[in-house]
């Protein structure tokens, strides 16, 4: 009797074989996924170089400049910026230093803006501070991704790398939703974020306005009998606003008997884009010092505080304003007029339009002509193997039960 069967050789083959494959595909997945993340990389960085052709291009249209090396110098080293947090293992006046250092960076990206723009006007000295933090943005992205590219080449950590590459269709979906606001802001165009000041500029029928604290305009105007103060963002250009200081300011110099924020907000996935909540609250998603001054000055005088969020996606709130978007300001004011009626004691109502003014003027005139694209459909690509197994795994649908007709009894 032979010591091994006929078929021995093809047994230590597919052996041999599938030892290979248990200690070579890891390594295979692994240069496939790091082949992935480098795409990306490079895609990330392609974006932050564009944000910075695209800031030298609007300082040279509006700030009359030659767009020189030592312009691109400055944008590149402003997008490098970083801000330190305060110490907060003693929370006592947190909010005082976080609203110092965000001040001091403010003053900061205005000098830059200065720099490459000095001949700009008011309206774009904002707008080019807002594509240098939108700049910031992006260069956090790619850089951020680039190091996780490096760290899993030189590590070959195969679960970092697959951490990373399931991340990376939400990151590619932010980054490329940042891209597309930078160059809305650069053509003066609102973005998402951009609505609560298109209610409140909706409301104002006319008048300019006056200046009650930095970059945000006041207008005092009548909605059915009752006296009401329209806060927002000075526009159109790219600001947001000290609005806790507006807030705390009409507040002292006026009773309040209500105040109203208005402002874009996350959705949940399947939530309708444009879909208005209400609530109560101060709906304003600064670090902290400007909805604390809010807060702080409600409680102290007693003033309710009610709240209107306009459902988006975060890439919806910083890409350009769509037209669903756009839609929810006639229900929004519906809301807003209805919570005035219905307010109690005396007193003025202040209604807050918080939000980016790119593109959003002072008054209804300002903004009763802005067209807004059409949401772009997302492109789901399917292979036919993910169709099959999606047939497979369909649950059968339940027939129609048929209902027996009862027989007619017998006269």
């Amino acid at each position: 009797m032979p010591l091994f069967d006929q078929n021995w050789a093809g047994q230590v083959l597919w052996m041999i074989l599938f030892f290979s494959f248990i200690l070579l595909y890891p390594k295979y997945m692994l240069y496939r996924m790091i082949a992935e993340m480098e795409v990306v990389a490079n895609t990330l960085e392609g974006y932050t170089k564009r944000a910075v052709d695209i800031i030298l291009k609007t300082a040279q249209e509006k700030g009359k400049t030659k767009g020189g090396e030592e312009d691109r110098q400055v944008v590149e080293n402003a997008l490098e910026f970083f801000l330190i947090g305060p110490v907060d293992l003693d929370p006592y006046g947190i909010l005082k230093k976080i609203e110092y250092l965000l001040d001091k960076a403010e003053d900061r990206f205005e000098a830059i803006a200065y720099t490459i723009a000095p001949q700009s006007d008011r309206i774009w000295k904002a707008n080019m501070i807002s594509l240098l933090k939108g700049g910031i943005g992006l260069n956090i992205i790619a850089k951020t991704v680039r190091h996780y590219v490096e760290f899993v080449k030189k590590t070959g950590n195969f679960q970092m790398a697959m951490l990373i590459q399931m991340s990376l269709p939400m990151i590619k979906r932010i980054a490329k939703a940042q891209m597309k606001g930078v160059e809305a802001i650069s053509q003066g165009k609102p973005i998402g974020d951009s609505i609560g000041p298109l209610v409140a500029a909706t409301l104002v029928r006319e008048g300019e306005g006056k200046e009650v604290a930095k970059d945000v305009i006041c207008h005092e105007i009548e909605v059915d009998g009752r006296e009401v103060l329209v806060l927002k963002a000075t526009g159109p250009g790219a600001t947001l606003g000290k609005l806790g200081d507006a807030v705390e300011k009409v507040c002292r110099e006026n009773k309040v008997a209500k105040i109203i924020t208005v402002d874009a907000s996350l959705k949940l996935e399947g939530e309708k884009t444009g879909k208005v909540a209400e609530g109560v609250g101060a709906a304003i998603g600064d670090p902290g010092p400007e909805k604390a001054k809010i807060e702080t000055t409600a409680m102290k005088h007693n003033i309710p505080l009610e709240a209107y969020a306009i459902k988006m996606s975060i890439e919806e709130a910083i890409s350009p304003l769509t037209k669903p978007i756009g839609e929810s300001v006639d229900k929004a004011i519906d809301l807003v007029k209805d919570s005035i009626k219905r307010t109690q004691g005396e007193g003025k109502i202040v209604v807050v339009g918080v939000g980016n003014s790119c593109g959003i003027g002072n008054n209804y005139d300002a903004v009763k002509d802005l067209k807004f694209p059409e949401k772009e459909k997302e492109e789901k690509k399917e292979t036919i193997t993910d169709k099959i197994i999606k047939a497979l795994v369909k649950p059968p649908q339940e027939r129609p039960k048929k209902v027996k007709k009862k027989k007619a009894e017998a006269e």
